[in-house]
């Protein structure tokens, strides 16, 4: 069998048909030990079947549509970032199993060639002070309101890793099935919610009249629950995010307007010192020089011998920078600019050596591949409204992130774990 470099050598030679027959080749050999069936199409009309047959949880075959000769030989080339491009721009059509597309590095015969990324470092290492921080938050979340409406729980609009009580069982069809909350008998993403959102203000456990500061407070649910379940003096939220800030404040108007804030700007804007603080993903926004300035901020805004709730997504141990992964440099670029992650190592001891204790830490990583799943199966389920108001260049991007972070939760590429801290 020859090697995937020759095979690349000699694509860059051929034309048409042999082009076609070579990339089937090609296929043939780097899914010869991939676990699920992948059904390819040509530009010429041929199709095949390469793969395994291995069940999985979709209950599909990833169906992968090359329309066109360049798109053929940019797989060829190994170059997965430009192939990608293809698909937003109609060249390659991804359908089914979309899961999978994570696991063609894990089980794949290919190496992604690292120099199609390094062009792109020095703007993924910029520092997030506040203005960039803000372009970066609201190109994420301030997509029009009607599309994140769709996908995200109904009760609060989290935009963050719910806790489910079988976070193993990706049953798509409850995952579909929307909920109200709490009261739901049934592992829906609306209770997955609530239940996170109780998990911190149960550690936090406030007495009365104390305060609660929500760094990066999304659409407010943390705020509710904590009103809703203790005898707080005030909770606080902050977000860059206009959409956030707005509906935020709808989901809060039956409270008592004097307990409550939820400001759009930036949490380092406001100098006062609370109680308590809960964080429930911000840090991923704060760029990878920024994990250090971040707690340190964050200790300034809380009293000693307070809690704070330090939630955040989390990458393994790697020697390469994180961009050179083909998903993270794609959704860095179309999706999710200004993001990073941190090893769970390093945060903890960010957190240690700037004034917090760790009390405990828990592995979220399958509740948040069930969260995804979730926002994934409702997206697609509201295709046209969806493409109607992002764009279909946009959406297919979206299908990609979504689809692609559920793969590599469960292929443990990626982590989502909870700190709960104390203040020294």
């Amino acid at each position: 069998m020859e090697s995937i470099r020759s095979r690349i050598s000699q694509a860059f030679q051929g034309t048409g048909s042999s082009l076609a027959d070579e990339l089937k080749s090609f296929a043939e050999y780097g899914f010869g030990v991939f676990p699920w069936q992948v059904v390819i199409t040509d530009w010429r009309g041929d199709t095949y079947s390469v793969g395994g047959r291995e069940p999985h949880f979709s209950g599909k075959p990833l169906y992968v549509n090359i329309r066109t000769e360049a798109a053929g030989r940019d797989l060829l080339r190994l170059d997965g970032m430009r192939f990608l491009e293809r698909f937003l721009e109609g060249e390659v059509d991804f359908t089914g199993n979309l899961y999978a597309l994570p696991s063609i590095r894990k089980h794949g015969r290919f190496k992604m060639m690292p120099w199609h990324f390094a062009g792109r470092l020095l703007d993924f290492t910029a520092f997030q002070d506040t203005s960039r921080a803000s372009v970066s938050v609201k190109s994420h979340y301030d997509i029009p309101q009607e599309a994140l409406n769709e996908y995200l729980d109904r009760r609060y609009m989290s935009y963050s890793c719910g806790m489910f009580e079988d976070p193993d069982n990706l049953d798509i069809e409850s995952l579909l099935r929307v909920g109200k909350g709490r009261e739901d008998d049934w592992d829906s993403l609306e209770k997955a919610q609530w239940r996170k959102f109780k998990d911190a203000v149960d550690y936090i456990n406030p007495k009365p009249g104390e305060t609660m500061l929500d760094v990066g407070c999304g659409y407010g649910g943390q705020l509710e629950v904590a009103l809703e379940n203790y005898d707080l003096g005030k909770v606080v939220g902050w977000t860059h995010s206009r959409n956030q800030a707005t509906e935020g404040r709808r989901l809060l108007e039956d409270h008592d307007k004097k307990k409550w804030e939820l400001n759009e700007g930036d949490y380092r804007l406001d100098k006062r010192v609370y109680d308590h603080i809960t964080s429930t993903g911000m840090v991923s926004h704060v760029g990878p020089r920024g994990l250090v300035p971040y707690v340190k901020n964050v200790r300034k805004r809380i009293k000693p011998g307070g809690r704070y709730l330090h939630h955040a997504l989390m990458t393994v141990y790697k020697p390469l920078p994180i961009e050179f992964s083909v998903g993270i440099s794609f959704n860095k670029k179309y999706v999710w600019p200004g993001f990073h992650w941190f090893t769970v190592g390093e945060h903890v001891r960010a957190l240690e050596k700037n004034g917090f204790q760790v009390d405990k830490l828990v592995n979220l990583t399958f509740h948040y591949a069930k969260t995804t799943t979730a926002w994934y199966e409702r997206m697609m389920a509201s295709e046209e409204l969806m493409t109607k108001n992002l764009g279909k260049a946009t959406f297919r991007a979206w299908q990609i992130f979504l689809a692609g972070i559920t793969g590599g939760y469960l292929n443990r590429d990626v982590h989502v774990y909870r700190l709960y801290c104390v203040a020294t």
